[in-house]
C-alpha cells in the first residue's frame, strides 16, 4: 500500500473536494482520482460516495480514516528523523526533475560538490508532480522543480529561470522557419505529448481547447529522447518547455498564445542544518535577478 495514496485519502476525507485536495498536494485532480480508485481496488471497498455535486466519506472510509491518519503521521515522523540523521552525517538530498541536467544550473550545482568534498550531494530524480510532496514529507532537503504558479508554493524559493512553450518540429516541416507559430495553425497536426502525469500535459490540452480544437494525440511518452525521436521521424509536433536540443534535424519556434513556467529551488521554511543553509546560500548566487520571492 503506497503512502501517497493514503495521504491523498486522508486529505480528501478532510476537504471532500478534489480541486482543494489537488491544490493542497500540488497534484492534478486526475491523479487524485487515480490514486483513490487504486486504493479502493486494493482494499476492495469504496472509500467515498460520489455524484455530480458532492463527495462524501463512505462508512468504510469512516472506519479506516483514524488509522490512515496515524500511518501518515508515522510516515512523516520517520521521514523527519531520517532527514535529521542524514543531515548530521554530512549529506544533502536534492530532488530534481528529470530534465535538470539540461540546464546550466546543473553544472553550477554540481560544482558545489567540488567546493565541498566533505558533503555528499545526493541527487534523486523525481517527477515534478511528486517532488513537492516528497519535500513536504522531508524525504529530500531541497528540490528543483518547474511550476506554473510559484506564488502558491508555501516554501522558501530561489527562482532560477522562466520558460514559455515552444513548438518542436522536424526541420523540414513547412512551419519550421517561422519566427512564431499561431497555435490554431497546428489544429491538423499530430501531437507528440509528454505523459498525462506530467506537469505540462493538461496545460497543452487547455491551450489547444482555448484555440478552438482538440489536439490529435498520436504518441505519449515520459521520455524527452523518445519525443525528439518521434518528431525527427516526422510523426508529429511537440509543444514543450525544455532546453532546446542541439540536434540539427529539429527546429524550435515560439508559440502564440503560450504559457510560462518557472524553474526554481524550494525548501521547507524551518529546521535547517548548517550544511543545508550553506548549500542554500550557495544556490542564491544563481537567482534570477529582479524577482521578489
Amino acid at each position: 500500500m503506497e503512502i501517497n495514496k493514503l495521504r491523498t485519502f486522508v486529505d480528501l476525507a478532510k476537504t471532500l473536494s478534489f480541486s482543494e485536495t489537488a491544490e493542497n498536494l500540488y497534484i492534478s485532480q486526475s491523479t487524485i482520482s487515480k490514486q483513490i480508485k487504486g486504493l479502493e481496488k486494493e482494499l476492495g471497498q469504496k472509500l467515498f460516495e460520489r455524484n455530480n455535486k458532492n463527495v462524501t466519506l463512505s462508512d468504510y472510509g469512516k472506519l479506516i480514516l483514524p488509522n490512515a491518519k496515524k500511518i501518515v503521521l508515522l510516515s512523516d515522523w520517520i521521514s523527519k528523523e531520517t532527514s535529521e540523521f542524514k543531515n548530521n552525517s554530512g549529506q544533502i538530498r536534492l530532488g530534481i526533475i528529470p530534465t535538470f541536467a539540461n540546464y546550466d544550473i546543473f553544472k553550477q550545482t554540481m560544482n558545489y560538490q567540488k567546493l565541498r568534498p566533505d558533503i555528499n550531494l545526493a541527487l534523486q530524480e523525481i517527477e515534478t508532480n511528486q517532488l513537492v510532496n516528497t519535500l513536504k514529507q522531508k524525504q529530500v532537503d531541497v528540490a528543483f522543480i518547474r511550476t506554473l504558479m510559484p506564488e502558491k508554493l508555501d516554501f522558501e524559493k530561489i527562482i532560477i529561470a522562466q520558460e514559455s512553450f515552444t513548438v518542436c518540429l522536424n526541420r523540414e516541416h513547412t512551419l519550421a522557419n517561422r519566427r512564431k507559430i499561431e497555435l490554431a495553425d497546428l489544429k491538423d497536426e499530430n501531437f507528440i505529448m509528454l505523459a498525462k502525469n506530467s506537469l505540462l500535459y493538461e496545460p497543452v490540452i487547455n491551450l489547444c481547447q482555448k484555440a478552438g480544437f482538440e489536439p490529435k494525440i498520436s504518441f505519449v511518452s515520459d521520455r524527452m529522447s523518445s519525443i525528439f525521436q518521434m518528431v525527427k521521424s516526422n510523426q508529429g509536433v511537440a509543444i514543450l518547455m525544455h532546453p532546446q536540443t542541439k540536434n540539427s534535424e529539429l527546429s524550435f519556434v515560439s508559440l502564440e498564445p503560450t504559457s510560462t513556467s518557472t524553474l526554481l529551488f524550494i525548501r521547507n521554511k524551518e529546521n535547517h542544518s548548517k550544511i543545508e543553509n550553506d548549500f542554500w546560500n550557495y544556490l542564491k548566487q544563481f537567482e534570477m535577478p529582479n524577482r521578489n520571492n
